[in-house]
């Protein structure tokens, strides 16, 4: 499969090409099998497909290189099965990767390959440099917990213990995504599904991360909600300079939110580039598929 990408000259328009890269990802690969050589190593003149037709293993992620830079809200789009979530799966160690490399200036000076850490060091960079919103409240919240508890343990994580900060921190994100103060202490299966991602986006922003993970926050909720939940995202890159990753199969969602767009088909990056020539330029005959479908 061929890799349409956008020329230098147009990637460069963007005004966050002029800043050195918050994170990079170079050859991120996922397998679910054993893999063969067959798949491992490919012949570059058939089609490549995300199952091994010889062993049947999985290929999710297939040599995924990026860059996402600060402040910029990159968006992932591609049908279900391209490798959107489990990218960004691999990215916060929910998922181990196969092969490949990242790193965050924030960490290291950006020197060292992030998947290669140990356990605690991955703890350790999910808690201080990385907020997940994932697709399931009932992933990225307890439950039963309170609001305000859930956010008290993502602090309590990234090394924060003095309470009454806790509790005057938890008080301000609740009130950024318009959760009514009166329902602080009330756990999050109370809420609605609108609700639960507002909650979850301010456990996720709790420790002030530079780097922010959304998987298709929007999906299954109604329009109304949606809209809310998007202004509250964009309002909070605004505010913050918080560098997003935004997972979606919706290319309204993308259009509205990100910056630059990575379109993804069977664990391949197909095209890239900045959302606005991708939506109205799209190269690869599968993005032209996915742009005409919206219309």
């Amino acid at each position: 499969m061929s890799i349409s990408t956008r020329t230098e000259a147009a990637i460069q328009e963007s005004l966050f090409w002029n800043d050195s890269p918050l994170l990079q990802v170079r050859g991120l690969s996922k397998r679910f099998g054993s893999g063969c050589p067959h798949c491992e190593h490919p012949s570059t003149d058939e089609q490549i497909s995300s199952r091994c037709k010889m062993c049947g293993s999985i290929w999710a992620c297939r040599s995924l290189s990026f860059d996402l830079h600060p402040g910029e809200i990159l968006g992932v789009v591609g049908e279900s099965g391209s490798g959107k979530s489990t990218l960004v799966k691999c990215l916060y160690f929910d998922e181990e990767t196969t092969s490949g490399k990242m790193s965050i200036t924030n960490f290291e000076a950006g020197e060292s390959n992030l998947f290669e850490k140990s356990a605690q060091q991955k703890r350790y960079i999910r808690n201080h440099l990385m907020g997940m919103v994932y697709q399931n409240p009932y992933l990225g919240l307890r439950m039963n917990f309170s609001s305000s508890g859930n956010i008290a343990e993502k602090l309590f994580a990234a090394d924060h213990y003095h309470v009454g900060n806790i509790r005057e921190r938890a008080s301000h994100l609740l009130q950024q995504v318009e959760i009514p103060l009166p329902r602080m202490d009330e756990p999050p299966k109370n809420f609605s599904g609108g609700m639960q991602q507002r909650v979850q986006i301010s456990k996720a922003l709790a420790n002030n991360p530079p780097l922010l993970l959304l998987d298709e926050v929007t999906t299954g909720l109604d329009l109304s909600v949606q809209a809310k939940v998007l202004d509250l995202i964009r309002s909070i890159q605004r505010e913050l300079q918080v560098a997003m990753i935004v997972v979606s199969h919706d290319l309204g969602v993308i259009r509205m939110l990100s910056d630059r767009t990575m379109v993804l088909r069977q664990g391949l990056i197909v095209e890239q580039g900045l959302t606005d020539q991708i939506l109205e330029d799209p190269q690869h005959p599968y993005t032209q598929l996915l742009v005409h479908s919206l219309l």
